[in-house]
């Protein structure tokens, strides 16, 4: 049977299930290691409706210790892992056009927080998995649905799940790209500790992973009439309020900084302009509009994983004393070294102090593997795309978490990156069209 005729009584049930998943704010609250909730009580539930509708459709379901969980189904010594997550990041709902946790469909597209990333790519790769069972496909490896909820923040969720689970013979992750992606960037994210003389407050940013989109201050000068002309004169967008002054930007993935607009780059800049503040001076030298830590001294390149990038990621001082957090993408593990020697040099000078908060390896898996090879089948054979090739990314997935894996979707070519952006959303075709490529996908990697 033609897969779009089996798949038309699948698109029903598929929608609801993703409108019931969308419906959980399921952002981190606060990990707590000793909490039944470790991720919170939003991601619990989150976590506990996924389970409980694969068991009434008939799977077989494991609770990592409401760190993660995986769905299985088919019978073999190998295990293929799927690799997705349930976790999104954070909102702020004054910037969507709608609720971002209630699906809203309008003009072919679906806009929903996690609706790219990646509760629309897990549920697409749930129906394929379902339809297989349904159509009594006997498989010669355990599939294995894997879900965490702690990705967007440092992925201990699948660190604790491995710890109780063997790691997948071979595995792809629904949460990046097509064609597909073969190489990761390492990642590192460290903070400098600072403190300043003009500086009273200064909140921007909650995630590394993030350029943050607004920044607010307060400083121990009146500078009212400055920073509105600064504003007017640089066309960026802020205003003061109850004291602060406010800058507003553009949200990107940290691994592409330069598509964003970064928020505390603007406070900062008005500062080291019109003040002598040492922080203000210190981010000009050292940080400010540079997204590749060139300024730093630890700028770095490689033939296939391209540049190191550095997101100015999060500022949080409070009287006159703080932080500074910066994310890293980096295309060799030796660059690790070098960020460290660097930055510590810089900070030195000024009487800060470097602390590294994290940091993982590079990921990489070759293009003429028997993974690769059978992914990009699948792919060409859903969508005509005879011209696609493997490439590499700076952000980090689940496949960097298993030995032989890789990220494959769910963002079709020449489509729009809208993962942690406002009005994040997918069109309602592409998302059939997952469901077939990992349809496909999964008959490939288990016959």
């Amino acid at each position: 049977m033609n897969f779009q005729n089996k798949l038309e009584k699948y698109k029903d049930k598929a929608l609801n299930m993703l409108e019931a998943l969308i419906s959980y704010p399921s952002v981190l609250d606060k990990y707590n290691p000793e909490s039944i909730a470790p991720f919170g009580n939003n991601l619990n539930e989150c976590l506990s409706f996924v389970l409980d509708y694969a068991i009434k459709d008939g799977f077989n379901t494991f609770n990592a210790a409401n760190y993660a969980g995986h769905i299985e189904y088919g019978s073999g010594n190998e295990i293929l892992g799927i690799l997705a997550h349930l976790d999104v990041v954070p909102v702020n709902e004054s910037e969507w056009d709608s609720n971002p946790f209630k699906l809203d469909i309008r003009n072919n597209k679906m806009y929903a927080r996690g609706i790219m990333d990646d509760k629309g790519p897990f549920v697409a790769s749930y129906i394929a998995l379902k339809m297989l069972k349904d159509e009594g496909y006997i498989s010669n490896k355990r599939i294995r649905l894997i879900f965490g909820l702690d990705e967007e923040s440092g992925s201990r969720c699948i660190k604790k799940y491995f710890t109780l689970q063997p790691e997948p013979n071979l595995a792809f992750s629904p949460d990046a790209e097509f064609p597909l992606i073969h190489g990761e960037k390492g990642i590192i994210s460290y903070d400098i500790l600072v403190d300043d003389n003009i500086i009273i407050e200064f909140d921007a940013g909650d995630r590394y992973n993030i350029v943050p989109s607004e920044a607010k201050m307060k400083i121990n000068l009146n500078l009212d009439k400055e920073f509105n002309n600064y504003l007017n004169d640089n066309n960026y967008n802020g205003k003061i309020e109850d004291g602060y002054y406010i800058a507003y930007g553009k949200a990107t993935h940290a691994m592409c900084p330069e598509n964003g607009i970064n928020a505390a780059y603007i406070l900062f800049d008005f500062l080291n302009k019109y003040t002598d503040s040492k922080l203000a001076r210190f981010v000009s030298n050292y940080y400010l509009f540079d997204v590749n830590g060139k300024k730093a001294n630890y700028y770095d390149t490689d033939l296939e994983l391209g540049n190191l990038t550095s997101n100015f990621a999060v500022v949080k001082i409070n009287n006159y004393k703080g932080k500074i957090g910066i994310n890293c993408r980096v295309p060799k593990d030796n660059d690790f070294d070098l960020i460290k020697s660097s930055v510590e040099a810089i900070s030195k000078e000024y009487g800060y102090k470097y602390e590294l908060l994290s940091k993982s390896n590079s990921h990489y898996i070759p293009k003429n593997s028997d993974l690769v090879t059978k992914l990009m089948e699948a792919y060409k054979e859903a969508t005509g795309d005879m011209l696609g090739e493997p490439f590499t990314i700076g952000g980090g997935t689940y496949a960097r978490e298993c030995k032989y894996a890789v990220a494959f979707g769910p963002l079709f070519p020449e489509r729009e990156d809208v993962c942690h952006i406002a009005n994040e959303y997918m069109y309602l075709d592409d998302f059939y069209k997952l469901i077939e490529i990992y349809y496909y996908a999964i008959l490939k990697l288990t016959k």
